[in-house]
């Protein structure tokens, strides 16, 4: 019994080593990055080269070449892309009203 134990117990402080350097190292700088795009990019200038009418290989190429700055991790990606479909989803609403 002492065997299962130091495993689920090895098991447990492996998991919470992991989840404090991962939330160190990817999720605050995230949550800053996306902080950053929202309070010092213009909305008109990401909606000029990401949103609905801008052209779509010069969106991508964009897109590629600003992804060098973002962690290539699923869970950074997510805010920082939110924080611009949130920008232009915004912006559609407005165009529609």
């Amino acid at each position: 019994m002492s065997l299962i134990w130091s495993l689920v117990k090895g098991g447990l402080l492996t998991l919470e080593d992991y989840v404090a350097y991962h939330i160190l190292t990817c999720l605050v700088p995230a949550f800053l990055l996306a902080g950053g795009m929202v309070a010092f990019i213009p909305k008109e200038t990401v909606l000029r080269y990401l949103g609905i009418a801008a052209s779509r290989i010069r969106s991508f190429i964009i897109a590629a070449f600003a992804s060098f700055f973002v962690t290539a991790c699923s869970c950074t990606v997510i805010l920082c892309s939110s924080s611009i479909s949130t920008l232009i989803l915004a912006e559609l609403s407005k165009s529609l009203d």
